[in-house]
């Protein structure tokens, strides 16, 4: 059983990695010093639904490692 978990955990957590390689940049980085900073602009749906894709699974790769560590 642990070893079913434990490999929940890997595809989940590679399924994470690929999520928050695809996200785009939040952020202007030292661009934003001079105030034109783009981060008070709206999201795109795109955008919104891979937030809410990297919340779930960001729960799941921490319910996962949690009861992993429990067996």
């Amino acid at each position: 059983m642990k070893e079913a978990i434990m490999i929940g955990v890997a595809i989940v957590s590679a399924i994470l990695l690929i999520l928050i390689g695809i996200q785009e940049p939040k952020g202007e980085g030292l661009g934003a010093i001079g105030g034109t900073a783009s981060i008070f602009h709206g999201s795109s749906p795109r955008q919104k639904l891979l937030d809410k894709l990297i919340i779930v699974f960001a729960v799941l790769f921490a319910v996962g490692v949690f009861v992993a560590g429990l067996m």
